[in-house]
């Protein structure tokens, strides 16, 4: 089936590649939209959509090409080209994007492909998808391939030509039989969040639920899970929620790696109006490096988790604002919610006898909750811990019930 593959590149430094990869595409039949994004002069091939049309998309001036300062250039570039995205794929103008250089082309490029719905084929041959990179800038929440480019792309030779063909031929495959964008299906679709300290007992809920007839979407709440979850809750995909880790938050109010960032987790629930049940699993720990411990560890309660990285249980009195968050955004909600708390501990090894027990910490917790939840908000205390199995039917029923209703 034939498609059309968007290219968006810097025509005026990467014509030579762009050229091959146009040729290469259309060799296998597909068709080939070009968005040309330089900021310094023009390339003998024209592009279908100009510089020009991508400044004038970012609201700013055509002499921001012959004045303005590079990084103006680039940033207006950038916000150009997710506007132009999205509205060139609602035209039905492309069906696939592909983008490929150096760190300012893989900025721009991914921002016009962060602006496309999920689903969309999205590739970027880069010079700085490789080494001890932070990948978050780039890809976002969204499902965007990133391929080293092995070599600088500069030129045409051996490698770079294997690199664009082997690029080249995959977002064409993923365009041709694949590339359909998420849409909600038949079934109500439900979010779930997990770690591998909560998996056992939220894949289980999971799998009561999904019994039930209804589809299950777990998301990996380490940073960017629960930004995914957030979003596909505001854009009404995810209709119903067992959010039963909320680590994000104890990492937002440390201001560890695994926060989810502003606006801050449970926010677009509470906005959303949809049936939640909560629990507080992993709320009650840090991560930290191994090389990188506080200077009171040894006045702490921890455990490694892998040879990078240690688990450290939180004291008492820093669970109180923590659980001051999560309560304040639970009153926020306007739809129906229940809380469950685990009394034999939050995640995997804090149950009694294990490493990270403690229940000051817990009680910490719940002591808030009784004191600020506000009415209407059912608490279930359930006498085990959030691996257990009771834990897990309680939290399936908990959200039957609520979906019933």
């Amino acid at each position: 089936m034939k498609r059309t593959i968007a290219i968006i590149a810097s025509l005026d430094s990467k014509e030579q590649e762009v050229g091959f990869v146009r040729d290469f595409l259309a060799r296998l039949g597909h068709g080939v939209l070009l968005i040309d994004v330089g900021v310094r002069s023009r390339s003998g091939i024209v592009p279908d959509i100009s510089r020009e049309a991508v400044l004038e998309a970012a609201g700013a001036p055509q002499t921001l090409l012959a004045t303005g300062q590079k990084h103006e250039r680039l940033a207006a570039m950038a916000r150009g080209a997710a506007r132009l995205a999205t509205v060139l794929y609602s035209q039905g103008r492309f069906d696939a994007l592909f983008a490929l250089g150096g760190v300012q082309n893989t900025i721009i490029g991914t921002s016009a492909m962060k602006a496309l719905p999920y689903g969309v084929p999205k590739l970027v041959v880069s010079t700085v998808a490789s080494g001890n990179r932070t990948f978050d800038p780039l890809v976002g929440t969204k499902d965007i391939l990133l391929m080293p480019s092995i070599a600088d792309i500069a030129g045409l030779n051996s490698v770079t030509r294997m690199v664009l063909s082997n690029a080249a031929a995959a977002l064409a495959g993923m365009a041709e039989h694949a590339g359909e964008p998420l849409r909600p299906g038949a079934r109500t679709i439900i979010g779930a969040t997990m770690m591998g300290v909560s998996g056992d007992g939220v894949a289980r809920a999971a799998g009561l639920v999904e019994r039930a007839g209804y589809e299950v979407i777990s998301f990996h709440t380490t940073g960017v899970g629960g930004r995914v979850l957030e979003e596909l809750i505001g854009q009404g995909f995810i209709q119903a929620a067992m959010d039963l880790t909320l680590h994000e938050i104890t990492a937002e109010y440390f201001g560890g790696g695994f926060s989810a960032g502003a606006p801050g987790r449970l926010l677009a629930a509470a906005r959303a109006g949809i049936p939640l049940v909560v629990a507080p699993g992993g709320l009650d720990f840090i991560d930290f490096g191994v090389r990188e411990l506080p200077e009171d560890i040894d006045s702490r309660q921890y455990i490694l988790h892998n040879s990078e990285i240690a688990h450290i249980k939180i004291h008492p009195a820093e669970m109180i604002p923590i659980a001051e968050r999560v309560v304040e955004r639970l009153n926020q909600c306007t739809g129906p919610v229940t809380l469950l708390i685990p009394e034999r501990g939050f995640r995997q090894a804090a149950a009694p006898g294990e490493p990270l027990y403690n229940p000051e910490v817990d009680a910490a917790f719940t002591r808030v909750v009784a004191a600020k939840l506000k009415p209407g908000i059912r608490v279930i205390r359930v006498d085990a811990n959030l691996n257990d199995p009771a834990f897990s039917a309680a939290a399936a029923d908990a959200l039957l019930e609520l979906l019933r209703k």
